[in-house]
């Protein structure tokens, strides 16, 4: 109902209306949605972002990671920041085992930032993560196969077939036909 009503609503009743939704309702992405699109209208990023780090700190969330990403992923500067975000929520006890959030780690650091390389490391450590999940091991396949050697892929291969993580088609006709078409 506020969403509709921003403009005739002063910004501090709407700021203190959000806030104490998100007191009430933790993990509502309505209400974040509220809070990053008022922040970037009418605060100083520094406030909302010490906002971000208070709140994942208090109550870590995926969802609160992921606003606090995407509120950083529109300014231009803040490649450091990103990766300091995504390296802390994924350090939390509670969020190290999130699939999204790795995820969204490796098409990071492939989408935006272009660093192959990295979003390679990335993928190492989400699949020792989470090893039973079966989209990031594709993540492997699809996005990562130009990056990864034959024999990486190969030996991915095996160790997915060791964990019962079935390929709907044959790898190896695959790499074949990444070999031919070369």
């Amino acid at each position: 109902m506020m969403q509709k009503y921003y403009s005739q609503l002063k910004l501090s009743n709407v700021w203190d209306s959000t806030l104490q939704g998100l007191q009430i309702y933790p993990y509502n992405p309505k209400l974040f949605t509220s809070l990053v699109e008022i922040g970037c209208l009418y605060t100083v990023p520094v406030k909302l972002r010490r906002m971000f780090d208070e709140y994942c700190q208090k109550r870590p969330s995926v969802i609160a990671w992921l606003f606090a990403v995407s509120y950083e992923l529109d300014k231009e500067c803040s490649r450091h920041r990103i990766h300091a975000l995504f390296e802390r929520a994924l350090a939390n006890d509670k969020l190290e085992h999130s699939v999204i959030l790795w995820r969204c780690y490796i098409a990071y650091e492939l989408d935006v930032v272009c660093n192959p390389s990295a979003a390679k490391r990335v993928f190492f450590r989400a699949i020792h993560a989470c090893p039973w999940s079966k989209k990031l091991w594709l993540d492997g396949f699809l996005k990562l196969n130009s990056i990864l050697t034959v024999k990486e892929l190969s030996d991915l291969q095996e160790v997915m077939r060791d964990k019962e993580i079935h390929l709907r088609t044959d790898i190896y006709e695959i790499l074949l036909q990444d070999e031919t078409n070369a």
